[in-house]
């Protein structure tokens, strides 16, 4: 054989094999579109995307790019899919990149086989890929709310005068410690005498609270059986507690129009109030009685420390209330908790959905409700007047203006009953007001239970709770407090 046939077939087999490797490396198949089926969709921008660029699924390449085009204002991409590639009823695309600064491709969503196949004549709806300008964007963003804090910062503590305020608060914290520290000192004993009274209550609590924690469960489904029975005539009895909150609300503006007409001098009341030659006999004649009744020695302070778990929300309300009583038919209540109020929040994005009529691709508002849990720190002060077996109050509960009517039963009102109605203000997270229905029973000295029902008038919000408390009255911290008041 010549030399010249030997390098034709040579070079003829190179170029075989060259042509075999190029197919099988870029996976190339033979009778190219005939071997793809083409699908189309429409983008708002396909910066960085080029003609030729994969198509992917779960990352693995399963076509390319056809065509980009300008259609209407938006971007109409053709894709061409291997033959074996199904495309259901909720498929969809999106833009993605191989890193950050990687190359764009098409990210495909193929969807479920039992919404059947998607037409062919249909474009698949497209999803807006997060990319490097939003990003950068949303940097620019917190870069500038950062240097409009540190701006603030600097403006308020800044320079010799924001020196001189913090030294101020410094100075102040220090006499503050200094005065809590004397306090201390000079009631160590009686602080030691109510620390030990609760110590022994708690002591012979501890073997009893598996068995409480028993009976809250039971309570808690009872309550939950018996709202279920008599919602339409809890319906009733909010509106009647409506009805007197709106009386509440009437008498207290009646009441600041006449207090700010007294302090501006109006009326007979008011000349003898501003005048101060009245002022100081009545002062006189307050202090006469005060002597006369016996002062300070004939109030009761009474204590009450509760918890409770709040079965919706999975969380737990811890308080502590006072109770001084000048007389037995009336006291004025002082409350401090921790309560994990509920909020009804909203979040909305906005999603890419088919026009049943234009078929075309069109952004759509979603809206999505759900509850979250808002621990704070609330204030109440009250007052209460007692007739016969029941119990009325008004004042602020929790932060907010509100009253309510309580029951109580038995010997030293061991059972009670209660019905508290308080923030009025209609809000988003709120839409109602806050209305709570509570029982205890006190079983043994100062020790009791209770359960109840909040937000009755929030379905979203409502939730059970139980749990338990100790009640007693405490001589030692009037002598506290008498205590501070001689200092002074």
């Amino acid at each position: 054989m010549k030399l010249e046939t030997k390098v034709g077939f040579f070079f003829t087999g190179a170029v075989a094999l060259m042509a075999v490797l190029i197919l099988r490396t870029e996976k190339l198949e033979v009778g190219g579109k005939k071997n793809q089926s083409e699908r189309f969709t429409y983008f708002d921008q396909v910066a960085g995307l080029n003609l030729q660029s994969a198509v992917r699924i779960a990352g693995v390449k399963v076509g390319d790019v056809r065509t980009i085009a300008l259609e209407n204002g938006k971007a109409r991409v053709v894709l061409g899919l291997s033959k074996d590639v199904e495309v259901y009823g909720d498929a969809s695309v999106s833009l993605g990149s191989i890193g950050i600064l990687g190359e764009k491709y098409i990210d495909l969503n193929p969807g479920h086989s039992a919404k059947g196949p998607f037409p062919m004549d249909q474009p698949l709806p497209s999803k807006a890929g997060a990319s490097l300008d939003n990003l950068m964007e949303t940097m620019s963003d917190v870069g500038k709310n950062v240097k409009s804090i540190t701006q603030a910062l600097n403006e308020s503590i800044g320079g010799e005068q924001g020196r001189q305020k913090l030294d101020e608060i410094v100075d102040n914290i220090r006499l503050l410690t200094a005065e809590f520290r004397s306090m201390a000192q000079e009631n160590h004993g009686a602080i030691n005498n109510t620390m030990a009274n609760v110590e022994a209550i708690t002591a012979d609590l501890r073997d009893k609270l598996p068995k409480l924690a028993q009976q809250f469960e039971t309570v808690g489904k009872n309550l939950n059986a018996m709202l279920d029975e008599n919602r339409p005539e809890l319906k009733g009895v909010m509106s009647d507690v409506r009805k007197l909150a709106q009386s509440f609300q009437g008498t207290a503006d009646n009441l600041k129009v006449l207090t700010t007409r007294i302090n501006n001098g109006e009326g007979t009341i008011g000349k003898l109030l501003n005048d101060e030659t009245t002022v100081k006999k009545i002062n006189e004649a307050v202090d006469n009685v005060n002597n006369m009744l016996g002062g300070f020695n004939k109030m009761d302070f009474r204590l009450d420390m509760d918890a409770a778990q709040w079965d919706k929300r999975k969380d737990s309300r811890v308080g502590l209330g006072l109770e001084i009583a000048p007389r037995p038919d009336y006291w004025y209540a002082l409350g401090f908790a921790s309560t994990p109020d509920g909020k009804l929040s909203e979040s909305t994005r906005t999603v890419t959905q088919l026009d049943p009529v234009t078929g075309q691709p069109v952004t759509v508002l979603e809206r999505n409700q759900y509850v979250t849990t808002d621990r704070a720190f609330t204030v109440s002060a009250q007052f209460a007047k007692r007739l016969g077996a029941a119990v009325f109050s008004a004042g602020i509960v929790e932060g907010k203006g509100g009253g309510g009517v309580e029951l109580r039963t038995m010997d030293n009102d061991r059972l009670r009953f209660g019905l508290l109605a308080y923030d009025f203000t209609k809000r988003d997270d709120k839409p109602n007001p806050r209305y709570r229905f509570t029982s205890s029973y006190q079983f043994w000295k100062g020790a009791y239970v209770q359960a109840g029902v909040q937000d009755i008038g929030n379905k979203d919000l409502r939730t059970i709770f139980f749990g338990g408390g100790l009640r007693w009255k405490d001589d030692d911290l009037k002598k506290i407090i008498g205590l501070a008041g001689a200092s002074k």
